[in-house]
């Protein structure tokens, strides 16, 4: 009896270590299984991993794989997702072979093959069978409904209650809450080129209904493209450059939190409301990784902001595009003729006004002053503009620049009105003494009118 009791103490705690964290290869497959409350780490072929969220205490696992596959092949093109508290599938990523991990055996289940239809898809667990939506294959990005059914060792198209359903896409964010499948956004391939969507849409695994929430949030449609998704698994948590961006669907809204820590994140996964993170960790060459657990809160060093996930669809995007499209050029051609006949009509009256005199109200008060000071004294050294153009710190050929500008605008308006020639007007002379200077001379045959001035007045 005694030495039976001493073999199964040695026997735990062979099994039970107290390591923070776990070297393993970039392949490692970690989920979070909510039916045990529990992290799971697969990586080798012999044993595999657990810990409950907080034990700090990982737990080893010792199992058969059953399987003439590489298991390295297996491993690599498979997804793991917690069926039941003792049960795991590994599902091809591109919809197909299922390979069920339970009662300490790795093996196959399905009598399907690797379809390789829908790469990117998200795939997730529901009372015992495994959904992909969408997903990329056949150089084709693709809408359809896929589930996996145990009894028949097959997979099946869902048939869904709703007569509206979200568009092709593949690599979209996802969510899975109880028995609500949130899918926000995604890529497509138009002309073969990435289009990202912002729709967001919410499928009732009960009812087999879709159901359009409305599109991605602006700020987070412009980071969608940033972050590193964890593909084929749910984004309960991301990783986006040196931030981790936590999803809160219940909520609707999204938060970011920076630490540089996260730059050499890989894989994440979190436990219940995102309270625990499993991560594989990487160092700064990518030669080595290993996996930790810790409390999320410990990496939110600081916060920067909450944004929500979704918001409605404006009214104006319920058009179809075609539509839209014909309104926005009928609309923009009728807008474009009322002002161009406004304005040609501007112009004719201002051209068919009398030519004998100018008047304040066609110049600014700069303008105007300019004109009066040269018509008073016949003519005026150029320079003597620049005060009205100085500022502290400008440069000279700045200076000279605006000044020039300001000059060719009054020979405009006054071209305009009078009928004159341009270069006639306001013509330009060198100084007699210094050629360096310029002077600028009025033209007698030009008039003010202080007359209409006074009256305004």
């Amino acid at each position: 009896m005694k030495k039976f009791t001493l073999t199964t103490i040695l026997f735990l705690l062979s099994n039970l270590t107290s390591i923070a964290q776990i070297s393993v290869s970039p392949e490692a497959q970690l989920t979070y299984n909510t039916h045990s409350d529990q992290f799971f780490l697969l990586d080798d072929s012999t044993f595999y991993w657990t810990q409950k969220p907080g034990s700090k205490r990982w737990v080893k696992h010792p199992y058969v794989y059953a399987e003439k596959e590489a298991f390295s092949e297996v491993i690599a093109r498979t997804r793991v997702l917690a069926m039941s508290k003792g049960r795991y599938y590994f599902v091809h990523e591109s919809c197909g072979n299922v390979y069920e991990l339970y009662r300490d055996t790795l093996k196959r289940i399905d009598e399907s093959f690797p379809h390789r239809n829908q790469y990117g898809a998200p795939m997730f667990a529901w009372n015992n069978s495994v959904f992909m939506f969408g997903g990329y294959g056949f150089f084709q990005v693709k809408n359809v409904f896929t589930r996996y059914v145990p009894q028949a060792k097959e997979w099946f198209e869902v048939n869904v209650k709703s007569t509206e359903m979200p568009s092709p896409r593949s690599a979209p964010l996802f969510l899975l809450d109880k028995d609500q499948f949130y899918l926000i956004g995604g890529m497509n391939r138009n002309h073969l080129a990435d289009e990202y969507l912002r729709d967001c849409w919410k499928y009732n695994c009960r009812l087999k209904r879709w159901e359009k929430l409305g599109e991605m949030h602006e700020k987070l449609f412009q980071q969608y493209n940033l972050m590193n998704l964890n593909m084929n698994l749910p984004n309960g948590v991301l990783r986006m450059s040196n931030r981790l961006i936590e999803m809160n669907i219940d909520k609707n809204t999204w938060s970011a939190y920076e630490n540089p820590m996260v730059l050499n994140m890989t894989k994440i996964t979190s436990s219940k409301d995102n309270k625990y993170l499993m991560y594989i960790l990487s160092n700064s060459n990518n030669q080595g990784y290993r996996v930790q657990v810790r409390d999320f809160e410990s990496l939110k060093e600081f916060k920067i902001g909450e944004y929500p996930i979704y918001q409605k669809i404006s009214i104006l995007k319920l058009f179809p595009k075609e539509d839209y499209l014909w309104i926005s050029l009928i609309l923009n051609f009728f807008l474009f003729t009322l002002l161009f006949y406004i304005r040609r009509m501007h112009k004719l009256n201002f051209l068919q006004r009398s030519q004998k005199k100018l008047r304040k109200s066609d110049f600014t008060v700069s303008e105007w002053e300019v004109m009066c000071m040269i018509q008073a004294q016949g003519e005026m050294e150029l320079s003597a503009l620049n005060e009205y153009f100085n500022e502290e710190g400008l440069s000279f050929e700045t200076l000279k620049k605006r000044r020039e500008t300001f000059v060719k605008n009054i020979r405009i308006k006054i071209a305009l009105i009078t009928r004159k020639p341009i270069e006639e007007i306001l013509q330009e002379t060198k100084h007699s003494v210094d050629k360096r200077m310029k002077i600028i001379h009025w033209n007698e045959d030009i008039e003010l009118d202080f007359e209409s001035e006074s009256s305004e007045h």
